[in-house]
């Protein structure tokens, strides 16, 4: 069911059947060691390493491949080459996926990768960025849109409240800009920029 839940932090009550979670753990962590799966953990965000201000048991989950997502969900291949506009009612979800499957793919060959999202952790807030990358001793918000860019409101309240970054980047159907504490690039730019030299890095970022 871990395509049905994508861009959700994961409970393990969702999973239907009468099951605990000492019983579905260990198959979550056998999928994760496989590759099929990979988990999105929370991190509060204020500094580096981002797995120091971690909270293990709040993360999300994405799936091994998109495509293989949603053809467990019964994707209907002839309508999404009619009008892919409409086909995906989850594209939101699914070019959040998109963006971690790329970030991983494109990681370090030497490490193991590890994604990390912030929520904010108080209550009636509904701020929430997707990923958190960690770059030249900085900590980049990033946040995903399908479709228009809209207000990006979770990014700006981050980044009002979180001195180490000192931008944020969005990925989105939109070109190359900056503008305003903003680093945009198109979703298509995900491996690239992940990959460029450490010097290319820094100009870009």
């Amino acid at each position: 069911m871990i395509p049905a839940v994508l861009g959700r932090i994961f409970k393990f009550s969702q999973v239907p059947g009468n099951y605990r979670k000492r019983e579905l753990q260990p198959s979550l962590e056998l999928l994760i060691k496989a590759g099929l799966a990979n988990k999105i953990i929370h991190s509060a965000g204020q500094g580096i390493p981002l797995g120091a201000q971690a909270k293990p048991d709040i993360f999300k989950l994405i799936f091994v491949d998109i495509a293989l997502a949603q053809t467990i969900l019964g994707l209907d291949a002839s309508s999404w080459l009619l009008d892919p506009e409409t086909a995906f009612i989850n594209k939101g979800e699914m070019t959040e996926a998109f963006v971690g499957q790329e970030m991983l793919a494109c990681s370090a060959y030497d490490q193991k990768p590890q994604l990390y999202f912030w929520q904010r952790q108080k209550r009636g807030s509904s701020a929430e960025v997707d990923y958190l990358l960690q770059k030249n001793q900085k900590v980049i918000p990033i946040e995903v849109k399908s479709t228009a860019p809209g207000r990006l409101k979770s990014l700006r309240v981050f980044l009002d409240e979180h001195s180490n970054s000192p931008y944020g980047v969005r990925f989105s159907a939109l070109n190359y800009t900056i503008n305003d504490g903003l680093r945009s690039f198109p979703l298509y730019a995900v491996a690239g920029l992940m990959q460029f030299p450490k010097d290319q890095v820094q100009e870009l970022l």
